[in-house]
């Protein structure tokens, strides 16, 4: 079978003519590695010159603010003093020598920084890889042909690139926050990180502020079932600044609600429609699949509180004799299914699900289902806060932004959250 193998295709060669007037064969990669090689050291240079020209030109402004000449070897000024070992310096190009001037005292090149082995580009590069899904075990094989057996990159490099991202979560987690916000989406997600025996939840929040933009407000570790969890990631929030929420969407999960009730008692509550009507099918045979979906689907888009009643009631009704496991978990959920007619009708398919929250968690759970088991929880947090804020930037203004700030005011100066009534 190996005659039938396609041969590996090899680099393209180009013939150039070296310093000596001789002829050389070298891929084109090769050439750029080679021109770098001479073009770093020559910008170092130029940038030294210009830092010199500089200091002379303050020093003799110091000495005589009239002009006159500074006298020939008045000047204490450093100079050049050859150049500094010859060190690799890896690129997204590849690997290459390089041999840096120096000064006789110490300078810090802009260009390329005192010990400085990789560019700074490479830098932001590998953990943007390792966080769209290449092991950290991986990096040395895959990066060899990339940029040279010389390069510096090992699982160790990976580490600590990952460990900035600690830094910025930390900063992160303590911004201030606005006052208001509409409304708020949550939910956890499950990434495979720690001990096998042990289940690691990351919980998220994401709110809609006055300009009706969303924005991911809280990435928290803690239990998903908990009240004390959420209770303590909503503390959080109040302490950063938050005052105040018109709506908590989420899944129907455990202690939330009663959490939302012991931070902010006048925030109501919206039970995701998409998971209730999933959860209301699972519990019915495949034969009345297609008739009790249209049904529920037939709720999902009643104009009125008074309609979407009406049909589940009938609902109830049809389903309750033969499938009351069914019908029990559509009325499990109450009045909080309907929450959302006390808002704008434009803000109604926002807000009747947690499709928001969602959206976001589907690239973090391809990047974590995908790979191998994290070996700590805290690489996890800081992974999925990564994924998370990256996503963040595909989360759309809710449709009637324009009416944000207005709901906002009116919900906060009436008893008792009455409903509110806007055009859509």
């Amino acid at each position: 079978m190996a005659k039938y193998q396609k041969p590996a295709r090899q680099a393209r060669r180009i013939v150039v003519k070296s310093a000596d007037d001789t002829t050389v064969q070298v891929t084109l990669r090769e050439l750029i590695l080679a021109q770098l090689s001479e073009w770093v050291p020559d910008l170092v240079k130029a940038e030294i010159s210009e830092y010199l020209t500089r200091l002379r030109g303050d020093e003799q402004q110091a000495a005589d603010p009239h002009g006159a000449a500074a006298l020939p070897g008045a000047s204490g000024l450093p100079y050049r003093n050859g150049y500094h070992k010859e060190r690799q310096l890896t690129s997204a190009m590849g690997t290459f020598p390089v041999k840096l001037p120096r000064l006789r005292v110490p300078f810090e090149s802009q260009i390329i920084p005192a010990y400085e082995r990789r560019t700074e580009e490479l830098g932001e590069l590998l953990p943007e890889l390792y966080m769209h899904g290449l092991a950290a075990g991986d990096f040395r094989q895959a990066m060899r042909t990339l940029l040279g057996e010389n390069a510096p990159i090992s699982p160790t490099t990976i580490l600590r690139l990952k460990q900035e991202w600690e830094g910025e979560y930390k900063a992160w987690r303590e911004r201030p926050l606005e006052e208001d916000y509409l409304y708020l989406w949550a939910d956890g997600v499950y990434p495979k990180a720690g001990p096998k025996d042990e289940k690691m939840a990351v919980l998220v929040v994401i709110g809609l502020n006055r300009k009706g933009e969303k924005e991911v407000l809280a990435i928290e570790e803690g239990y998903r079932e908990s009240a004390e969890s959420w209770k303590d990631l909503l503390r959080k929030l109040r302490k950063r600044g938050m005052k105040w929420a018109g709506l908590m969407v989420a899944d129907g999960i455990p202690g939330l609600k009663k959490a939302l009730r012991d931070v902010y008692p006048k925030t109501q509550y919206q039970r995701c429609w998409v998971h209730k009507m999933r959860n209301a099918l699972d519990k019915l045979p495949k034969k009345c699949e297609e008739e009790a979906t249209e049904m529920l689907r037939e709720i999902y888009n009643a104009k009125s509180r008074k309609v979407a009643l009406e049909l589940k009631d009938r609902f109830v009704v049809r389903f309750s004799q033969d499938y009351p496991a069914a019908v029990n978990s559509l009325e499990e959920a109450g009045n909080d299914l309907f929450t959302y007619f006390d808002f704008p009708k434009s803000h109604w398919r926002s807000i009747k699900s947690t499709n928001v929250i969602e959206s976001l968690f589907s690239a973090v759970k391809l990047r974590t289902d995908a790979a191998r088991r994290i070996k700590t929880r805290k690489s996890a947090l800081f992974l999925v806060f990564k994924l998370l804020i990256n996503q963040e930037a595909r989360l759309r203004k809710i449709r009637g932004y324009r009416l944000v700030a207005r709901v906002i005011e009116q919900l906060k100066t009436q008893k008792a959250q009455r409903k509110v009534r806007l055009a859509a």
